[in-house]
């Protein structure tokens, strides 16, 4: 019944939240998210897109969090990607098909531990135009004096853009 329950989210274009060892809580994401109109033109840009996903517990304020970031290279028409959970641990690399990418997406994501036998969850996934990595390069540049002060205002303010698109979920999960 749970694998129906996955795959009714997910066709819904839904996520999934499951529990993991150590009282992990992970999020599956669909495919579809991908396709959204705004995320798709940000991924075609060549630029990294980021993904944060932020998980709240209702009662007693506990937070967790992941990120996700992809990057299309549009002269080797590859894509480059790399998972943040919250472990902490890094996965990296190289995907070569738009369904190996939509694959590797749905992956379960870790994003909350908690304490107590079943957690409420607010969750917000939230997609920004760059990686931290792409904005403190383009602060350094900015800091040593490699642009005007237009070049400067622009980009300080491409760094205080309001996200691109961002979605908001609340689930219930039993960790026993």
């Amino acid at each position: 019944m749970g694998v129906l329950i996955l795959a009714l989210a997910l066709a819904a274009g839904q996520p999934s939240f499951t529990a993991q060892g150590g009282r992990v809580v992970a999020i599956v994401l669909p495919a579809e998210l991908l396709a959204d109109r705004d995320v798709q033109r940000q991924l075609g840009s060549g630029l990294t897109t980021t993904f944060l996903v932020v998980a709240r517990q209702r009662e007693g304020g506990a937070r967790g969090a992941a990120r996700i970031e992809i990057r299309f290279d549009p002269w080797d028409e590859v894509w480059f990607v790399r998972r943040i959970g919250i472990d902490a641990k890094e996965e990296r690399q190289r995907i070569t098909t738009r369904e190996s990418l939509e694959k590797w997406w749905s992956a379960p994501t870790a994003i909350f531990t908690g304490t107590a036998n079943r957690v409420a969850l607010n969750v917000t996934l939230t997609v920004l135009p760059f990686s931290a990595a792409e904005a403190d390069d383009a602060r350094r540049w900015i800091v040593a004096g490699g642009g005007s002060p237009l070049v400067a205002a622009l980009i300080g303010t491409t760094f205080d853009a309001k996200p691109i698109r961002s979605w908001r979920w609340q689930t219930e999960v039993d960790l026993r």
